[in-house]
């Protein structure tokens, strides 16, 4: 898996990428991250054959094929909301979904920040490709699945995982600053 490579270059191993990917749950995506997915798997044309399709059919209402403009009538770029808003969104100036709760209605689910992403793969509902391709090998399945079953071992390994992120090549003096707000300048 191209992912699990990509990150094993960086010094992490599967658990670590399964737990990061993980993050996934919450946040936006944008419809230009899955265009290609839905609408032209690698150059086929076709959709990625792998996506379910009753999921195929939600996902296209939600981003229509814009391979010619991605920007809708108002101006507003198209998105995925990952969060877990239990409806679909239709209007023009608020294009997108919630990643797993709409897509996903049988997941029973309390929290934010849960299991909800691992349980919606297990059903073949990866919204990213990289995502569902956590269950085309047999070691990074039996981790989703674990992490899917056990949100309290999943939230330590991500905050684990998110630590030893946020310290590799750390930009300091003149090629970078560590923010305590990262919306803020730090004064020299």
């Amino acid at each position: 898996m191209h992912t699990l490579h990509l990150f094993n270059l960086r010094g992490f191993n599967a658990r670590e990428t399964v737990s990061l990917l993980g993050g996934h749950n919450i946040g936006k995506i944008g419809c230009d991250f899955v265009q290609q997915r839905l609408y032209d798997f690698q150059g086929t044309g076709q959709p990625d054959p792998s996506i379910p399709l009753d999921f195929l059919s939600q996902m296209r209402l939600n981003c229509p094929d814009n391979s010619k403009n991605n920007i809708s009538s108002n101006g507003t770029f198209s998105t995925f909301t990952i969060s877990k808003k239990m409806n679909v969104h239709h209007s023009s100036s608020d294009k997108g979904m919630s990643y797993m709760q709409a897509l996903s209605s049988a997941v029973p689910s309390g929290a934010s920040f849960d299991t909800h992403y691992y349980q919606s793969l297990l059903r073949g509902r990866g919204l990213l490709f990289a995502d569902q391709q956590l269950m085309a090998q047999e070691k990074t399945a039996r981790l989703a699945a674990y992490a899917s079953d056990d949100g309290s071992t999943f939230r330590m390994d991500f905050a684990r995982v998110m630590l030893k992120l946020s310290n590799l090549d750390v930009l300091t003096g003149n090629q970078g600053q560590v923010r305590l707000n990262c919306s803020h300048l730090v004064s020299s």
